[in-house]
């Protein structure tokens, strides 16, 4: 299955609206730990979604003066309370400013990726200080997301979709509240998993490709969020850049969009596949944890300059992380099981994901499952599909190590290395 975040490591320009996005968000966050969330009016509001405009598209050398227009002035009435003075670059502006130490490296990297456009942005200040109330509980709720859970995302969606558009002065048109304040629950989210469900015209066909109603935003913010996790997406700001990349995938989105599809009526009961059970049983005999234990040993004597981690949480008792495992600052969970049968693979699969969303570096955590000779090709196929790299031993002395998926080159380097 294809690897869209291979993309951005070949898109010079992608990986800079990537880049772009990330730096909105994190500029944002420093703002809003400097203004005080319980605080907030619909001044305020207002202008944190600024911080979000451009005067043009997201292609950055087609940006130009937003800064001047947006994020400076947004920044002075948000965290001052003041007009600061815009000087002739943004440097100098956002250094005589007198921000928080915070608030001033954030403001100084390129931000900015939303092209709101039309009579909508005159209006929308009226339009936040009438719901501020609202969006004050609304931002409350989206910084309070859970890493576990996309429910309480699901519910913020469904109260967006109660709020009236934003008109125009003259009423002759609108804006949906989803298309306003989309990007900045986008940046405000914790896990980056909140959609940005823009009027974009990428964003648009991708829903459209989804087949998710236009009038349902909650079941449109779950389709987008389903897309984290496969093909290489991470989090929502990679789904915005790579929009058109992920359309273009086609039967295979096709085939994942049918999967969270409940069928309209069951099938008869099977019968049960002992293979977890029987997994589980040999899990607990003293040759199965020798073996593991072993491995883990092994482990960590080949990539020791990584200094292994092991999970002591009672939630997360993982085998293995590899901190800055590919020198670009992703980390690597890793799954020890020493036999590649079905159901020791088919746990190893649910304890990865179940363990990574209690890690702090979620959204840059690969996975991966070690085990003592090459898994069966169609588990490897199915390893591949949900982006876990596939490591083995080639036989038990443990003296080769072998393996396939996206995080094998980096270890191969850190081996060579060692």
């Amino acid at each position: 299955m294809r690897d869209l975040s291979a993309v951005l490591q070949h898109n010079a320009d992608k990986a800079r609206w990537y880049e772009t996005e990330t730096n909105t968000a994190a500029l944002i966050t420093a703002a809003l730990e400097a203004r005080g969330a319980k605080a907030l009016n619909g001044d305020d509001v207002w202008n944190l979604v600024r911080l979000c405009w451009i005067t043009k598209s997201p292609d950055h050398a087609k940006v130009t003066d937003h800064w001047k227009r947006y994020k400076a002035p947004a920044l002075g009435r948000l965290v001052l309370r003041k007009n600061i003075t815009i000087h002739a670059d943004l440097i100098s502006t956002i250094d005589n400013a007198g921000f928080p130490e915070k608030v001033r490296l954030a403001a100084r990297q390129h931000t900015g990726f939303v092209a709101f456009r039309g009579p909508c942005k005159k209006s929308s200040l009226n339009w936040c200080r009438n719901h501020a109330r609202v969006l004050r509980r609304i931002i409350a709720g989206i910084l309070d997301q859970k890493p576990h859970s996309d429910k309480s995302r699901l519910a913020i969606a469904a109260e967006l979709d109660q709020l009236p558009h934003v008109d125009s002065p003259t009423g002759a048109t609108n804006v949906s509240p989803q298309v306003f304040l989309a990007p900045l629950l986008a940046c405000l989210d914790p896990q980056k998993r909140f959609p940005v469900i823009n009027g974009r015209e990428a964003v648009q066909r991708l829903l459209r490709s989804l087949s998710v109603p236009r009038t349902d935003l909650t079941t449109q913010v779950k389709s987008m969020i389903n897309l984290i996790g496969h093909f290489g997406l991470t989090d929502s700001f990679m789904i915005d850049v790579l929009a058109d990349e992920i359309i273009d995938l086609g039967p295979m989105l096709a085939k994942l969009q049918g999967e969270t599809v409940a069928p309209a009526e069951g099938s008869p009961l099977p019968p049960y596949d002992e293979a977890e059970r029987e997994a589980v049983r040999k899990s607990e005999t003293t040759t199965y944890r020798a073996r593991h234990d072993k491995m883990t040993n092994k482990l960590r004597q080949l990539f020791k300059s990584l200094k292994p981690k092991r999970g002591t949480a009672a939630d997360c008792r993982y085998d293995v992380l590899l901190k800055n495992y590919d020198a670009n600052g992703r980390d690597l969970l890793i799954e020890v099981k020493p036999d590649p049968d079905k159901g020791s693979l088919r746990i190893a699969i649910g304890q990865l994901f179940d363990y990574r969303r209690f890690l702090p570096k979620q959204a840059a955590t690969d996975l991966a499952v070690l085990t003592i000779s090459q898994p069966p090709t169609n588990y490897l196929d199915l390893l591949n599909e949900l982006q876990i790299t596939a490591i083995w031993f080639a036989n038990d002395s443990l003296k080769k190590l072998d393996g396939q998926g996206r995080a094998w080159q980096p270890l191969s380097n850190v081996l060579s290395e060692g």
